[in-house]
């Protein structure tokens, strides 16, 4: 039983469907839960024959959360029940409360890695980690920063990194072509490209601050982002006021099509505050794209700099207009950094690496759950 806080278009809900989908069907089955809202991510998994279930839990409710899941959980009796993030932790204690194997991940950050936390949430998180028969974290760096937040010990912690799936996002110079003829994009333009959900924690302002400064006999180049959120009418009133910078940028909004747009970029740019993995990071990377990525978070561990990408400190607008222009001027560049970021997924950050290891967790606990029931009925 996967218990999420909705099944949007997030890396999270993504990557939850992946894994759904790559897991051995006669060895798995599974029951996704949604605390709050369903979405694009829960068609794809209804499409396959997942039973999902949403709770609806509005913003304005307060309810405590551990009844309703415990009477959940006590009615579909899963094995194990793997809780991902701040919003569904009431889970792992429903789940010890049935009597039920839990897990709970730890996928990302809602504010850069610095802000503090409330202290009641980091005493809550802690209780459900030594609630939880295993805690995971999908990088190094979120992991040794719950552990040094809660007290936690960081080696009862485990880390499996999000996986990219190499046969959807891969160089493709068809696509390419194809695609750039659609946007309008010659084929000696520059293009600039981003991926996310527009919320303040992604940071595309640090992007149009950057290219604002690019000299002005810099060559040509355009940007797109694909993402929809609420930090779309900031951007937007940002680029109103300049007009020569608005026709060089374009909001895609949400798309069904992101390994095609990738496929049609020169660089990719990450300008996020906090990431714990970023999946669409692996993506562009997988499609054999240099990368351009904030030192935070997991970042470092994706991006090699120099080999696979760069990295530049947070909200440093002036070094992102220098990596982008030494990228825009050297073709050559562009080509060997592709090549190591795809090397560098199909070596440490594979689809395949990523399911293995969590069904390595889940059947462990599983078997842990079977012993545990054929034991009590013994007794009784």
């Amino acid at each position: 039983m996967h218990v999420v806080d909705q099944l949007g278009r997030g890396g999270l809900e993504n990557g939850l469907v992946n894994l759904i989908h790559g897991l051995d069907p006669e060895r798995f089955e599974h029951v996704v839960y949604a605390i709050r809202g369903l979405g694009p991510n829960a068609d794809r998994l209804v499409k396959n024959g997942v039973r999902v279930i949403c709770q609806g839990k509005q913003e304005t409710d307060s309810r405590f959360q551990l009844p309703v899941l415990a009477r959940q959980i006590r009615e579909l009796e899963p094995d194990v029940v793997h809780s991902r993030n701040w919003g569904t932790v009431e889970a792992v204690m429903a789940a010890r409360l049935v009597g039920r194997a839990s897990v709970h991940g730890e996928h990302g950050l809602e504010a850069t890695a610095d802000a503090k936390e409330p202290r009641r949430r980091t005493w809550i998180r802690r209780l459900a980690y030594e609630a939880a028969h295993q805690v995971l974290s999908v990088s190094h760096q979120l992991k040794d920063l719950h552990a040094r937040r809660t007290g936690f010990a960081a080696g009862r912690i485990t880390v499996i990194h999000n996986g990219v799936d190499g046969t959807r996002y891969f160089p493709d110079a068809r696509t390419r072509s194809r695609l750039r003829t659609e946007l309008g994009i010659a084929d000696d333009e520059f293009l600039i490209g981003c991926v996310g959900n527009l919320l303040p924690v992604k940071d595309h302002m640090t992007v149009l601050k950057a290219l604002e400064c690019f000299p002005a006999n810099t060559g040509r180049w355009r940007l797109v982002i694909v993402g929809e959120g609420s930090e779309r009418p900031v951007l937007e009133a940002f680029l109103s006021g300049r007009p020569a910078l608005a026709q060089r940028v374009t909001l895609i909004g949400t798309s069904s099509r992101v390994p095609e747009l990738l496929n049609a970029l020169d660089v990719y740019v990450l300008p996020s505050l906090a990431e714990g993995i970023c999946n669409s990071l692996l993506e562009a990377m997988s499609t054999g794209l240099p990368v351009i990525a904030t030192e935070t978070g997991g970042n470092p561990e994706v991006v090699v700099h120099g080999e696979s990408g760069c990295l530049f400190p947070v909200g440093d607008s002036r070094q992102l207009a220098e990596q982008l222009l030494l990228f825009q001027g050297n073709p050559a560049l562009r080509y060997r950094f592709a090549e190591g970021a795809v090397r560098r997924v199909r070596e440490e950050f594979s689809l395949e690496s990523m399911i293995r290891g969590y069904a390595q967790v889940y059947e462990t606990l599983g078997r842990k759950t079977m012993t545990t029931a054929v034991n009590v009925a013994a007794r009784v």
